[in-house]
């Protein structure tokens, strides 16, 4: 029933506890596709001591969180899709949630949750307590990665991820993989919900404002402004997103929070250089090299 594409590297110690987690599903019709981005074997001993309880697909991949995803989909035979991070972990019910989600609403391509920490409080990003539909007003807050569910259908519709886009991405536009997939679901027409009851685990990111979060900011900002831009969002909506970053900025600086306000002007300059520049970069290079679908269009669904 479900492919859960796992793309790990740097880790194994975070990886077992997901595994842990996925050895007490209640629902147990699944694989995991474990795309390893390691130089070594680490984690071969964590796959053998979990080879017996459920179905590993181990293959490598080069950095790149796209083209690992896409590797992993090239190789999957669920019927629905997962994108679990290696530090995230599921609840004893999450696969049995979503399942059910899918099969009570048959025209559903999309399933997305709520992504929190061991204490049940927002992690990662924040999410609405409402079960809506996802659109391109909310798409931001409904689901982060390792909360989205899709059906192998609107893989073969829309392709998979956007190899232009992501950490690890050969272009400078380092995030928006997840939310460029949900976009180009509900620009095909698909229907796609958020279940506010659908949950994943996800410790709290490290709050503490450092240079090394202003680069990342940076690169992030850019993924976020190419998004907008391959998406022909309007200028108003445009306008706002830079508008914000702005505002913080000079609040922190008021406050003399320098730090923070070199975080949030990171930010903005980078949505700023991604917007402008996302034609030209995108134009040159293909929307993946790996081969993850068969739309019978010929071509995956694209706002390019």
């Amino acid at each position: 029933m479900f492919s859960l594409v796992v793309c790990t590297v740097d880790r194994f110690d975070r990886l077992e506890r997901l595994f842990q987690s996925l050895r007490a599903q209640t629902c147990r019709d699944f694989e995991v596709v474990l795309v390893d981005q390691n130089p070594d074997d680490r984690l071969v001993p964590v796959i053998e001591n979990y080879r017996s309880s459920f179905p590993i697909n181990h293959l490598r991949s080069p950095k790149g969180l796209s083209l690992a995803r896409n590797r992993g989909l090239a190789v999957s035979g669920g019927a629905y899709v997962g994108f679990p991070d290696d530090d995230c972990w599921y609840r004893p019910e999450t696969l049995a949630d979503v399942a059910s989600k899918f099969r009570r609403h048959g025209e559903l391509c999309v399933v997305t949750g709520r992504t929190v920490d061991a204490s049940d409080k927002p992690s990662l990003s924040p999410s609405g307590n409402l079960e809506v539909d996802v659109d391109r007003k909310n798409y931001l807050s409904c689901g982060n990665s390792n909360s989205i569910f899709v059906t192998r259908q609107l893989l073969d519709v829309i392709g998979g991820f956007d190899e232009r886009l992501g950490v690890g991405a050969v272009t400078p536009f380092q995030s928006g993989e997840e939310a460029d997939l949900l976009l180009r679901a509900v620009a095909a027409g698909k229907s796609a919900r958020y279940f506010p009851d659908v949950v994943v685990h996800h410790d709290q990111v490290d709050d503490v404002v450092t240079s090394s979060h202003a680069t990342r900011a940076a690169k992030y900002g850019r993924g976020f402004g190419a998004l907008m831009r391959k998406h022909r969002f309007d200028q108003a909506y445009v306008f706002y997103r830079i508008l914000r970053p702005f505002l913080s900025a000079l609040v922190a600086l008021l406050r003399g929070d320098a730090m923070t306000a070199k975080y949030k002007w990171a930010w903005l300059k980078g949505i700023a250089i991604g917007y402008w520049t996302w034609d030209s970069v995108s134009s040159r290079l293909p929307f993946s090299t790996t081969d993850v679908a068969r739309p019978s269009s010929g071509h995956p669904i694209e706002l390019a």
